[in-house]
């Protein structure tokens, strides 16, 4: 074999390995980018989800204890309350202290709904409720930027 068809042939494999070194590469590289685009999907989906949860709980359990709802009507909230409570807690990790901090502020407003002299009570638990909701999304929030920027990199 002469000298340039050595080189040639040399150049070739190297070609070779160099590309199917890139292909593996691009591969796994492109895996894990779906997965964590898939996982930053859903957690923003379920951070809305949740936002949305406890935003319309408050609202109905407000216009419960403003007692200007009609008899009829009252049901229909009270339905309305209980299942975003329930919805609002399936959304919440049972073993996370601050998920369940979140559930207790939830069950609590509910209770104080239902009593009879709780007016004053009310407005301060709901409140609380918000400003957890808010502070626990925004973590959320920070961790989902986290891991979207780590992908970029």
């Amino acid at each position: 074999m002469a000298t340039n068809d050595l080189i040639a042939l040399t150049g070739i494999t190297l070609t070779f390995f160099v590309s199917a070194a890139n292909l593996v590469y691009s591969l796994r590289n492109n895996r894990r980018t779906i997965f964590v685009n898939t996982v930053t999907t859903s957690r923003l989906k379920w951070i809305d989800s949740l936002r949305d949860k406890v935003a319309e709980f408050i609202a109905v359990t407000t216009r419960l204890s403003l007692h200007t709802v009609a008899p009829d009507k009252a049901d229909e909230l009270i339905l309305q309350r209980d299942t975003l409570l329930h919805q609002i807690a399936l959304h919440l990790n049972p073993l996370d202290p601050e998920d369940l901090r979140m559930k207790e502020l939830a069950g609590r407003a509910r209770e104080l709904s239902d009593a009879v002299d709780s007016a004053k009570e009310l407005p301060a638990a709901l409140s609380e409720l918000r400003e957890a909701t808010g502070k626990y999304l925004k973590k959320e929030w920070n961790r989902v930027k986290r891991e979207s920027s780590l992908t970029m990199s």
